[in-house]
C-alpha cells in the first residue's frame, strides 16, 4: 500500500502539497556519503537514501546527467526505511526538501514516487517558469509542445517521434522560461503505462532494464531512457514552433487540424500548473508563445502514421523556410 502525504497523483490532477508544515526530515547543505548528484536539464537533484540497490537503480535511469557535485538550488530527495514494525506496513519515507510526500511500503514504488516528488517541487518552486502538462520535443532547433491530460498519448507520441530522429525535452512538462519564451529541458526518463509496453518494443525503444515499477492508480509502468538512441537526443533551450493539442482514439486515422492561435492560448490556460503563481502574469507569456507558433489539435490513432504526419508537417515548414532564406 502507498500512503501519500498531500499529493494525490499526477500535479495536474491533484491539490498541491501543503508546505506550510515545519517537518523536516534531516534535509540540509551539507553533503553525505550516501548523496548521487544530477543535472536533469534546468532541474538539479541530489538523492540522498542508504538504499544502495536504490541509487544503483536510479544513478543507470540518469547516467546521463550525473554530475560530481551538488549544486546550490538542489531538489534533496531522501528515501529513509522505516523501523520494522508489524503494526505499520509502510516501510520508507519519501521526502523531498525536507516535506514528506509518501510512504510506500514496495521497492517497486519508490522511483515513481521519487519522479511524482520532483513533479510537485517544480510546480511550486519553478515561478520563473510557465509550466504546462505536456511532452515536449525538438527539430532542427524549434520547439513543440504537446499539451494534454493523462491519457491523451503524450508520452507515447514523445516515444514515437524520439525513435525518429526528433530530440526530447520533457514528457510532463512544458517549462517556458517568462523572460526568452524558449522551452527548457528536463529530460526525466519517459514513464510508458503498461498498455504501452509493446508499442515501445516496436519502435526500438525497450524498458530501462526491462523493469517494471508500481505507479498507484496508474498500476505498472516502465521507463525509457531518453538516451537510448544515443547521447544526442536530449535537446537544449529552443524556441516554440509549433503547438499540436493531441487526443488518442484507438484505431482512429490520424488527422491533424489547424486551430487559431486565439484557440491554443485558450486551451493551453486549461493545462498551466502555475496560473497564479508564475512571477510573470501567465496570460501575457501564454498569449506571446501562442502568437510565434503553429497551432493543431491532432486526432492520434497509430503511433506510425501519427509521426507521419507530424514528420510531414515539420519537413513542411523547414522547406518553406529554406525558400523564404
Amino acid at each position: 500500500m502507498l500512503e501519500i502525504h498531500d499529493a494525490t497523483g499526477d500535479p495536474g490532477q491533484s491539490r498541491k502539497p501543503d508546505y506550510s508544515s515545519n517537518r523536516t526530515n534531516g534535509a540540509g547543505s551539507k553533503e553525505l556519503p550516501t548523496d548521487v548528484h544530477f543535472q536533469i536539464g534546468v532541474i538539479p537533484v541530489t538523492l540522498r537514501t542508504p538504499l544502495r540497490k536504490l541509487r544503483r537503480d536510479y544513478a543507470s535511469l540518469y547516467d546521463f546527467a550525473r554530475v560530481d557535485r551538488k549544486s546550490p538550488n538542489s531538489f534533496i530527495i531522501e528515501v529513509t526505511p522505516k523501523p520494522f514494525s508489524l503494526r505499520h506496513r509502510p516501510r520508507f519515507d519519501v521526502s523531498i526538501n525536507g516535506h514528506l510526500q509518501f510512504e510506500p511500503s514496495r521497492l517497486a514504488e519508490i522511483i515513481p514516487c521519487i519522479e511524482w516528488s520532483i513533479n510537485w517541487e517544480i510546480s511550486r518552486s519553478l515561478s520563473g517558469h510557465l509550466q504546462l502538462h505536456a511532452s515536449t520535443m525538438e527539430k532542427n532547433g524549434c520547439g513543440i509542445i504537446l499539451p494534454g491530460e493523462s491519457g491523451a498519448g503524450k508520452s507515447t507520441l514523445a516515444a514515437g517521434l524520439l525513435a525518429r530522429g526528433y530530440r526530447y525535452l520533457c514528457d510532463e512538462f512544458a517549462l517556458i522560461d517568462t523572460d526568452t519564451l524558449q522551452l527548457q529541458p528536463y529530460p526525466r526518463v519517459l514513464c510508458v503505462k503498461k498498455p504501452a509496453f509493446p508499442v515501445m518494443e516496436a519502435l526500438g525503444l525497450p524498458l530501462h532494464g526491462r523493469k517494471h515499477y508500481l505507479k498507484g492508480i496508474k498500476g505498472y509502468v516502465g521507463y525509457v531512457k531518453p538516451n537510448t538512441i544515443g547521447d544526442a537526443s536530449v535537446a537544449s533551450s529552443c524556441p516554440v514552433r509549433n503547438i499540436i493539442f493531441p487526443k488518442y482514439q484507438a484505431g482512429a486515422d490520424p488527422v491533424l487540424m489547424p486551430i487559431s492561435r486565439a484557440q491554443a492560448a485558450f486551451s493551453l490556460h486549461t493545462y498551466c500548473f502555475n496560473l497564479l503563481s508564475c512571477h510573470r502574469n501567465s496570460f501575457d507569456v501564454i498569449t506571446s508563445v501562442a502568437r510565434n507558433a503553429n497551432c493543431f489539435r491532432l486526432v492520434s490513432g497509430d503511433i506510425q502514421k501519427t509521426c507521419d504526419l507530424i514528420d510531414d508537417l515539420v519537413r513542411g515548414q523547414s522547406s518553406a523556410h529554406a525558400k523564404i532564406a
